[in-house]
């Protein structure tokens, strides 16, 4: 059988500028290579068994998630305000702020006051606006330079509209804020002087406890698929597959699963609702997994999985 699965309108979230704008939603035919990966890995972000339940973002080392790094923190610098160490504590307060609706708040945790995001306060927090459920987590704050920290962040949540999941990573610089080195109450010793986020990774939902799961591609089937390891790495890899629980997502194409038959401890038979080229189609595809997973034939296009 040949793959049917090209040229689709993929959902596209746009790149979080250093600005500090939020990603934006867009349609396009026409996807650059770098375009196109993000757009996969929004896809990935799919509803695993409805709405309700526990966001599971992406865990350090993965794909989206922080930096896996297990170096114990100095916790006796951490507890000095001005240190390298404590200036993660700026980014804490602008997630708790953000995910309380306190948008003001976190727009003048920016240098300048907040005039350094590139926004007014009132375009800051229309783009904030868009999310219903904000979480922030941040790595381990490095020096930037004497008058910089650099810190990883994750920022991942839900969309209002609809409660699809986003996780955004990337790196924060944080700058020394005059005002605020003398150690009073207070006091921000540290303030946001850019942002370099993306779109990155697959945020999970696991459903209320109970909720049945069944039409769900299983657990040793999701992940990201392509024709060899280089492939995996190359920007626009036309052979690239993401399995989420209830999606086959393609280069150009993403199916919706419409039912499952499990055949087999490794092998499954999925009906899915295609969109692509602007039409819609219905497909079955037989899906089996052999070396120990480390490899997905799908009507019989072998793929390895891609680190």
């Amino acid at each position: 059988m040949i793959e049917r699965r090209s040229a689709p309108a993929l959902f596209l979230a746009a790149m979080l500028a250093s600005c500090g704008q939020e990603p934006t939603a867009s349609n396009q035919t026409n996807m650059t290579a770098a375009e196109a990966d993000i757009a996969l890995d929004t896809a990935m972000n799919a509803v695993e068994g409805g709405n309700e339940g526990t966001l599971v973002p992406p865990a350090p080392g993965e794909p989206g998630g922080l930096p896996d790094d297990r170096t114990p923190l100095n916790e006796s610098a951490a507890r000095v305000p001005t240190s390298v160490e404590a200036s993660g504590a700026t980014l804490e307060r602008w997630g708790l702020a953000l995910g309380a609706g306190r948008f003001g708040e976190a727009y003048r945790l920016w240098r300048d006051n907040g005039r350094q995001s590139g926004m007014s306060e009132a375009q800051f927090t229309e783009s904030w606006r868009k999310y219903s459920e904000i979480h922030v987590l941040i790595g381990r704050p490095q020096a930037g330079g004497t008058q910089t920290a650099r810190v990883p962040l994750q920022v991942y949540g839900r969309e209002r509209e609809g409660s699809k999941p986003f996780n955004l990573i990337g790196m924060t610089t944080l700058a020394r804020n005059p005002a605020g080195q003398n150690g009073g109450a207070g006091q921000i010793p540290w303030v946001i002087a850019a942002m370099d986020l993306v779109p990155r990774g697959t945020v999970k939902i696991v459903p209320p406890e109970g909720e049945s799961m069944a039409e769900r591609i299983p657990a040793a089937f999701q992940g990201r698929w392509s024709q060899s390891d280089e492939s995996c790495k190359r920007p626009g890899d036309d052979m690239r597959l993401a399995v989420s629980g209830d999606t086959l997502t393609f280069y150009e194409s993403v199916g919706k699963v419409t039912s499952l038959e499990e055949l087999s401890k490794d092998r499954i038979q999925v009906a899915a609702a295609y969109s692509g080229e602007g039409s819609n189609w219905a497909e079955n595809s037989t899906l089996a997994l052999s070396d120990n997973g480390k490899v997905l034939t799908i009507d019989g296009v072998r793929r390895v999985r891609c680190a």
